[in-house]
């Protein structure tokens, strides 16, 4: 029994009891009324609401006339004192909160989720417990009504899974994983597609020792998946199987979520003020439940501003994160798409780069599965349409989202609007004074008052005067104020009832105050492509050195003209974008000379830290390198953005070969860093650019780096179609010779491979001044032949192209030699020198930061480990090849080696059945991505690892497979194995 003596149920069938005693609600429409009002308790229902609960969509034509006498009948039901009031709009029903069961489970799941976060888990598990005690059944279980079971009914059972999968991962935090098993197996069977589930029983197997079970599980929610969906496993799902598989000493811990909170909201503005009202309502709206809320109005009114103080006030009910990204929607840079916005999210969200898909629908529809079962904000800022953020939406009921444009966007949304205004005058006034100081204040009262006047209650406007006034050696407001008066020529030129004539009075006085040279600054930063900006990039713009353009950025950030986000970056209000435009228009600014020394400074320290990263890459020798490899690989992390914006800014209004030749600059970096989906979308730019030009070597370099990225991804097939589709000739020849002879390797096609690399070799004959090309020719033969198990001549070609990377100071290609030179030492029985050699690469490739290549060679170092006998080093080295492959996204090709590697490990450690399960994963992966050599390495592995855990049928199955696999596909190597292993199953050879 409550605090009061009435009580009301909706979380089960409907129980109505006042004093105590039971009241029958009889009627069906009754009954629905009731519920209705019940579900909205303490809050106005409209009329409209209760008609299409009773009667849907469909309405008799007496049904508002028929409402009040249902109304009336039910309170004569429920008697005195009455409950139900009615309303301007409709009617409320007035309750105590402790008084209906919905309320109490809600208050209940709150607590327990504090407790839990308060690490109280005993108290969160019994709190849990009692609030799901207040369900009865399914919710609404005699209401008769269609519209409630289809909009209310699956929101409150969501409520009950999210609560009992919190009770579930507070009992595994403490240990009970017998426990909950059972309850589990239940859940998964009724709701199969929900992954929550499935990773909890997955986990709580796998602790209750029983691992093969936790592994039969991810396959049954892998069958749910594809046969109820189409999809794949989300990214968290694959991450458990991949530490089960492991056995991650982290399944140990009281933990069953792999998901890492994410928090983008920007810094809460400093002396924030009005707005409380606007405040309360969405801060009330987003702690009550999950809602879509609009917040609008003109620029410079502080959209921004207000919807990061609502993302701070309610994070506390959004455990699992708070995302953010400037949409750019109203910028003088392009729109950021969609692709981009859900890449960076998915990133932030701990996605692996390769599992980022490219298409668009394919990422949307993998944010809204990573965001299921989650409680998420997500804040769009500065949105242009709805289009822009439709698919944003995470359609998952316990998210929420906050947009904020200068357009409405309430339609389709279905979001709750909420309009900003100008600030009212005290408030506008309170900004200033506390700023300006208490003195200034009392003595100054009218002047300030004045000022807000002026700046049109502006607060843009108002932060911008402040620029002006605070510290100043005198602060005079009332001189101030007579200048703002004053205006000049510019502003003269804007409308009368242009809404941002406050703003650019504010903009005028602040721009006038300028020295020369930093008011041409300001005028030339608007024309900076990307997000944000450096010092450096300043300097291009200005043609000035770096200390000038360091000055007098701190001067542009004294007077609020730019703002600074970092400790060498600045961006730009997108009205003072605009302002600066209008300016260099005024002023006659030559602005493509400007533009145009920018990009060639992009491109210049794009090349430059090329050939320190990547020096195989260069088509030209040069110089000794000014800047050391930490210093360029930082430069390219912060400038990426901005470089990528330039290439597709130059794709499209030129000069169109610095699109291609920035492609061709960055390409080692991203191709090796992650960054697949923005890097895939700008070389499609230049590739644009170059066919419009007509310049043949650019395209067939854009198609050489398609194929690249799309490798990088473990598209084999679609790699291939990119370099069939291009026409080598030039410098571009040896580019897509290369490649190509790698992707036709790694699928298993030898002759191609080999005409490839062959083609490699004649072209080294005649481009004696690129060493690398000569090298990577051999490497590619030397790779050939050992995949084939001609040892002999892949040493011959190896030590040479090693011999020739370690004169060439191509650290790269001197790394990927050692690395083959020393799986044929592996393959051949010299172990230790297979040790030393991928040793000596590893080195060489953390010096580089080429990370992809690292992981394998990881991988291939703990083979050799393993063969020498050295099983707890060698698995201690796949786990970290396994942790650095999964960090950094890579492709599917090496994380089968690695898998492969770590299997060996494990099974001459002992622990077959674990073996048998990372080779099965090493199997999985090289399947699809149609690795052959791969699949067949898998295939051998798998022999050994099932006959030592028992399954001698499979092993026998698995040493067909392999065999007929090496013979057909020439793997020379794995094909004599596959015989031995026959033979020792006493298996007849094929």
């Amino acid at each position: 029994m409550t605090l009061s003596q009435d009580e009301f149920g909706v979380l089960g069938p409907l129980v109505v009891r006042r004093d105590g005693r039971t009241v029958p609600i009889t009627a069906a429409k009754h009954r629905i009324v009731l519920a209705t009002l019940l579900l909205g308790a303490n809050r106005s229902v409209p009329a409209s609401d209760l008609i299409r609960r009773v009667w849907g969509e469909v309405t008799p034509d007496r049904a508002a006339q028929t409402l009040p006498v249902y109304v009336m009948r039910l309170r004569r039901a429920l008697g005195d004192p009455p409950l139900i009031h009615t309303t301007p709009t409709g009617y409320r029903i007035d309750l105590p909160r402790d008084a209906l069961d919905l309320h109490r489970f809600a208050d209940l799941a709150e607590r327990g989720a504090a407790l839990a976060a308060a690490r109280d888990f005993e108290g969160a598990r019994a709190v849990y417990e009692q609030a799901l005690g207040h369900w009865r059944g399914s919710a609404l279980a005699d209401v008769p009504s269609e519209s409630l079971h289809e909009t209310e009914v699956p929101n409150l059972t969501e409520q009950r899974l999210r609560v009992t999968s919190e009770l579930i991962d507070v009992k595994l935090r403490l240990g009970r994983c017998d426990e909950v098993i059972a309850d589990l197996r239940r859940l998964t069977a009724q709701h199969p597609l929900r992954e929550r589930f499935w990773s909890q029983l997955m986990v709580a197997l796998y602790r209750a020792d029983r691992q093969a079970d936790a592994l039969d599980a991810y396959r049954q929610a892998s069958t749910a998946l594809a046969r109820e969906l189409g999809v794949d496993p989300s990214d968290r799902l694959r991450a458990v199987h991949h530490a089960i598989l492991t056995g991650d000493p982290s399944l140990h811990q009281p933990a069953a979520d792999t998901w890492a909170p994410v928090s983008q909201l920007p810094a809460p503005v400093g002396n924030f003020v009005g707005r409380a009202a606007e405040l309360a309502r969405v801060t009330a709206l987003l702690t009550r439940a999950a809602a879509t809320v609009v917040v609008c109005g003109p620029p410079g009114v502080g959209k921004t501003a207000f919807a990061t103080a609502v993302g701070h006030a309610v994070r506390e009910r959004y455990p699992d994160g708070q995302l953010y990204v400037n949409l750019r929607g109203h910028s003088t840079s392009p729109p950021l798409t969609t692709s981009a916005v859900l890449a960076r999210f998915l990133r932030a969200m701990g996605v692996r780069a390769d599992h980022i898909p490219v298409d668009e629908e394919d990422l949307v529809r993998g944010y809204r599965a990573r965001l299921r079962g989650r409680r998420v904000l997500i804040t769009l800022d500065n949105a242009a349409s709805v289009e822009q953020v439709l698919p944003l939406l995470p359609g998952d009921p316990g998210c929420s989202v906050v947009v904020t444009s200068r357009n409405e966007l309430r339609k389709p949304l279905r979001a709750t609007l909420v309009r900003l205004d100008v600030l009212r005058g005290d408030e506008a006034w309170k900004l200033l004074a506390r700023s300006l100081g208490p003195e200034a204040a009392v003595a100054q009262f009218d002047a300030i008052a004045e000022l807000a006047r002026l700046c049109g209650y502006l607060p843009l406007a108002l932060r911008i005067a402040l620029g002006n006034l605070v510290g100043a050696a005198h602060l005079d407001v009332e001189s101030y104020v007579d200048e703002l008066r004053g205006g000049d020529r510019l502003a003269a030129l804007a409308v009368d009832n242009d809404d941002t004539a406050a703003i650019r009075r504010a903009f005028d006085l602040s721009y006038a105050a300028l020295p020369d040279d930093a008011a041409r600054l300001f005028r030339l930063v608007g024309l900076v492509p990307g997000p944000d900006f450096s010092a450096a990039g300043a300097a291009a713009l200005l043609d000035a050195p770096l200390p000038e353009a360091q000055r007098l950025l701190g001067e542009l950030a004294s007077a609020h003209l730019v703002q600074r986000v970092g400790a060498d970056r600045f961006v730009l209000h997108d009205l003072l974008n605009d302002y600066a435009a209008d300016r260099a228009a005024f002023e006659g600014e030559d602005l493509a000379a400007a533009r145009r020394r920018l990009f060639d400074w992009y491109l210049r320290t794009a090349v430059e830290v090329g050939d320190v990263l990547y020096p195989e890459l260069r088509h030209t020798r040069s110089g000794p390198p000014t800047m050391t490899a930490d210093a360029a690989r930082a430069w390219l992390t912060a400038e990426r953005p901005s470089v990528l914006a330039a290439t597709e800014h130059c794709a499209e209004h030129g000069p169109l070969p610095l699109s291609w030749q920035l492609i061709d600059a960055v390409s080692g970096y991203f191709g090796s860093h992650g960054h697949h989906v923005e890097f895939v979308h700008a070389i499609a730019a230049a590739l644009d650019a170059a066919r419009r030009a007509g310049d043949h070597d650019a395209e067939t370099s854009m198609l050489v780096w398609l194929a690249a990225e799309h490798r990088n991804l473990g598209d084999l097939r679609g790699a291939r179609r990119f370099l069939r589709e291009a026409s080598p000739s030039g410098r571009t020849l040896w580019l897509h010779a290369g490649l190509a002879g790698v992707v036709n390797l790694e699928l298993g096609d030898f002759a191609g491979a080999r005409a490839s690399f062959t083609r490699l070799t004649d072209l080294s004959a005649v481009m004696p001044e690129v060493p690398h090309v000569r090298i990577a020719a051999l490497a590619g033969l030397g790779a050939l032949h050992l995949m084939r198990g001609e040892l002999g001549p892949a040493t011959e070609c190896l030590t040479e192209g090693l011999a020739l990377a370690r004169a060439a100071d191509g650290e790269n290609l001197e790394a990927a030699c050692a690395a083959l030179l020393g799986r044929c030492h592996t393959a051949g029985g010299d172990y230790g020198r297979g040790v030393a050699l991928l040793r000596h690469a590893l080195a060489n490739w953390y010096r580089t930061g080429v990370r992809h290549a690292r992981a394998e060679g990881m991988a291939h170092l703990a083979t050799a480990l393993c063969l020498a006998g050295e099983h707890a080093e060698a698995l201690r080295t796949a786990q970290r090849a396994l942790a650095l492959v999964q960090e950094l996204g890579g492709s599917p090709r090496i994380e089968s080696e690695v898998h492969n590697a770590l299997g060996l490990a494990l099974r001459h450690l002992g622990k077959p059945g674990r073996a048998v399960a990372a080779h099965l994963r090493a199997l999985e992966l090289a399947t699809a991505c149609d690795y052959r050599y791969g699949v067949a390495r898998s295939h051998v592995h798998l022999v050994r690892a099932m006959a030592e855990d028992g399954r001698r049928a499979d092993a026998l199955r698995h040493a067909r497979i392999g065999h007929e696999l090496s013979v057909t596909g020439g793997f020379g190597a794995f094909a004599g194995t596959a015989e031995s292993l026959l033979t020792e199953l006493g298996a007849p050879l094929p």
